[in-house]
């Protein structure tokens, strides 16, 4: 959140309170040394935390002088900034295009990086007993195929309910269901396209480990905390199927 947006939060909650003691106090804290010491030095650990924010969200690509950012905020505060409006924003604007540039190189070589490592792991996964591939380059183990009755074969179109486990190649878990503590719902044609393959080759009461090549996942793209070009490994847990014509007579 940036400092504009901290402080117009610390405006409202301070306006709030206001409102509801102020007018008996008639505004005498506003005029105590000692609350005027402690407000300012609160207003320079607000400015703090959002300075520290900056300089450790950037740490990887750029060590800031700290004499140098506390002498800008000193002169800055006395009036005697040594940069005008127009300085102050290209040499911001020029700081943004650093380090676009570092971050996207970095991003396009751990792209390359995770599609490699995810090759090679889907190669020797595929050796695994029980593993089977489709034309897609879905990979997949059945533990238990479930039950089937009936017209019971998963469409896009009907309705999952799953437990499941998501890790990335390195055994990172990136979600869990079971976590939750609860099973969760999807209209299955809403989901990526490893999921829509790969859950209907189970039935109901089924359970299934999907390795889920990029192309099938999140591809390029990082998504939350996972990487882009990652192999994903869910284990699903089939609990019901709501089938949509069912749905569509009631």
């Amino acid at each position: 959140m940036s400092i504009k947006k901290k402080l117009s939060i610390v405006a409202l909650f301070v306006a709030s309170t206001v409102s509801a003691s102020a007018l008996a106090a008639e505004g005498d804290n506003l005029k105590n040394p000692k609350f005027v010491e402690d407000s300012s030095y609160a207003l320079g650990v607000l400015m703090g935390k959002n300075i520290q924010q900056v300089v450790e969200t950037q740490k990887d690509f750029i060590v800031y002088d700290q004499a140098k950012i506390i002498e800008g905020l000193n002169q800055t505060l006395d009036g005697k900034s040594k940069l005008d409006d127009k300085q102050l924003e290209q040499q911001l604007r020029q700081l943004d295009q650093e380090l676009a540039a570092v971050v996207a190189k970095q991003e396009a070589q751990d792209a390359k990086d995770n599609a490699d490592k995810g090759a090679e792991f889907r190669k020797e996964y595929a050796k695994k007993d029980g593993v089977q591939s489709t034309k897609s380059g879905l990979l997949y183990r059945i533990e238990a195929a479930g039950t089937a009755a009936g017209d019971s074969k998963v469409e896009p179109t009907d309705t999952v309910k799953v437990h499941y486990q998501g890790k990335l190649i390195n055994g990172e878990e990136f979600d869990s269901s079971y976590k939750r503590g609860e099973p969760i719902e999807f209209q299955l044609n809403q989901l990526i396209p490893g999921w829509i393959e790969g859950i209907p080759l189970i039935n109901k009461g089924g359970k299934i480990e999907l390795v889920i090549p990029p192309e099938l996942g999140y591809g390029e793209h990082a998504t939350g905390n996972i990487p882009p070009n990652s192999t994903l490994i869910f284990n699903i847990e089939l609990l019901d199927v709501k089938k949509a014509n069912a749905a569509g007579k009631k």
